[in-house]
């Protein structure tokens, strides 16, 4: 069945499977497409765009998601997990004269917020979406993590920087899909090197530099072995610690893995599952970044998830997830944004380890409740079941599903679409943001002071004075700064300080990942039908599994 997104306009398909899914859940197809969907959540999400202002409850200052201007009231993370405030005092009766989304906004509009989610941390304030990172600064839904900086969604490192979607490795720098390595930089999709350097789809490799589709290598350039010592000659020469010489190695690199053979996606250990980035799961459809997970659909991110349809970024123990977003270890949620435990919960926010609740706000360790009111259980499940049947026959506007279908209005996002996830995942300019009717937050470049300082091309010529100069972005004009932990490892690392901000950097590490969206094509090799994330103006060979596996191992 060939559909028109009501807010993009553009043409998706709804297959008998997907409608079976939306049955499984009780809801009807809400009239978006994918990309629209996905936008609509990650709009909740802001995931890196991080403020100084007071809490509102110590005044003390605090790091935060909330800008000093929003209308918000938040709290220092002690103070909104303690026991001084009650999410149950701002409760109110559920009145059958409004929509359920007009009452909700009411509540959203005055219940105090978490500044950040950055749990059981220490020493790492500046982190956000976290659990468990030690010693950290600026990472992103990344846990567990000691002494790593700039990352994304990345866990169980050590002494890590700049690395996307990678698990479990050591002193590695510019990273992206990659596992389990060890004094690697400039490392793509690749798992158990160590000492390798501007590599591409490499398994278990050594001391090799500016090479693709290698296994259990050592000692190579280009692809080619050298002997040891002619090997470490030209090392040196490489990883001179020089910018300039870098940008070369980066910009060579980037050519060479355009042109290398590409299994039709990054999917290992799968069965039955279509996307891309896709490790030990089975039944997963148009998903994309996601690992141990069985009978997920239309995702972007989730590990060790089951029985899931058109979420975002759900976490370990996730089960029965509908239409929502940072979900982790709760069962049957719909809905919803940002809930950590619990179950049964619905068109909910900031929920911790709370259940049977509907259209709540803030609450904790807390049961039946509805608009942040507390019933009897027999009272709850009337009044739910009075709300629900009201809400399946609400709709936003004519021709909508009904409020049951869908996910929170966008309007209720905190953030504009220039500080949220969408941003990340769904890039989009200013003009495009307001044509779609998004908000869009401006920048007040009054603050940027200018470059007083000149970077020296080689990591040895960086003074110590460098941590107190206020550094300009050379590709978006921001100002940033470099920290000490961040200097002592480009110096252990030889690695020249780069003129590009965190941000900028990781924009050219996500740069590099395929659309979220899947082709149909044909194997360069044998022609077989394989569906694959590669466009088809794309540069690469792509190569069915058996014709990659032939080709490379």
């Amino acid at each position: 069945m060939q559909k028109n997104c009501r807010q993009c306009a553009a043409s998706f398909q709804v297959t008998p499977w997907k409608l079976r899914l939306y049955e499984k859940f009780d809801a009807k197809p809400d009239g978006l497409c994918f990309d629209c969907q996905q936008k609509n959540r990650l709009l909740f999400r802001n995931e890196r765009v991080l403020y100084k202002r007071k809490c509102d409850a110590t005044g003390k200052e605090i790091v935060s998601i909330y800008a000093p201007d929003s209308p918000y009231t938040v709290y220092n993370n002690e103070y909104w997990n303690g026991d001084k405030w009650d999410a149950l005092s701002y409760g109110r009766e559920y009145d059958f004269n409004k929509t359920f989304f007009e009452q909700f906004a009411e509540l959203h509009k005055v219940v105090p917020r978490s500044p950040l989610v950055n749990m059981r941390s220490e020493n790492s304030d500046y982190c956000n979406m976290c659990i468990g990172n030690k010693d950290c600064y600026l990472v992103f839904g990344g846990d567990f993590n000691d002494g790593c900086m700039y990352g994304t969604l990345c866990m169980h490192n050590r002494d890590c920087l700049d690395i996307d979607y990678s698990n479990g490795s050591e002193l590695c720098y510019m990273m992206d899909n990659s596992m389990d390595c060890y004094g690697c930089s400039f490392t793509w999709d690749s798992k158990n090197c160590n000492d390798c350097h501007f590599v591409t789809d490499c398994i278990g490799c050594s001391e090799c530099i500016m090479c693709s589709n290698l296994n259990n290598k050592s000692y190579h350039i280009d692809n080619k072995p050298y002997a040891k010592e002619e090997y470490l000659r030209k090392k040196k020469e490489i990883l001179s610690g020089s910018r300039e010489k870098q940008l070369g190695n980066w910009e060579k690199f980037k050519e060479m893995r355009s042109h290398r053979i590409v299994k039709f996606g990054h999917v290992i250990a799968c069965e039955n599952c279509s996307g891309d980035y896709l490790k030990n799961s089975k039944n997963c459809h148009n998903c994309f970044d996601v690992s141990d997970s069985e009978d997920i659909n239309n995702c972007i991110f989730a590990t060790k998830a089951k029985d899931c349809f058109n979420v975002s970024l759900i976490g370990d123990g996730t089960e029965l997830i509908f239409n929502s977003i940072a979900i982790m270890e709760p069962s049957n949620v719909r809905g919803s944004y940002y809930v950590l435990g619990g179950a049964n919960v619905e068109f909910c926010e900031q929920m911790v380890s709370s259940q049977d609740v509907l259209g709540c706000n803030g609450l904790k360790h807390k049961q039946y409740c509805i608009l942040n009111k507390q019933y009897s259980r027999d009272d709850f499940l009337a009044l739910r079941a009075k709300i629900v049947e009201r809400m399946k026959k609400t709709t936003a506007a004519a021709g909508q599903a009904g409020e049951w279908d869908m996910f929170l209005p966008r309007e209720l996002s905190c953030f504009a679409y220039n500080e949220s996830t969408a941003m990340r995942y769904f890039p989009l300019t200013k003009e495009q943001a307001l044509k779609e009717g998004f908000r869009w937050k401006e920048e007040d470049k009054k603050s940027y002071l200018p470059q007083t300082f000149k970077v020296p091309d080689n990591i040895r010529d960086v003074p110590e004075s460098i941590l107190d100069q206020i550094l300009v972005c050379k590709t978006c004009g921001k100002n940033f700064k470099v920290i000490a932990a961040e200097l002592k490892f480009y110096r252990e690392q030889n690695i020249p300080v780069s003129e590009n901000c965190p941000d900028c950097r990781q924009k050219e590490r996500i740069s590099l990942r395929n659309p979220l969206k899947v082709y149909e094509c044909a194997c360069a090799k044998c022609g077989a039908p394989v569906q694959t994330t590669y466009p088809p103006q794309s540069p690469e060979s792509v190569y069915c599994e058996s014709c990659y596996l032939k080709e490379v191992y």
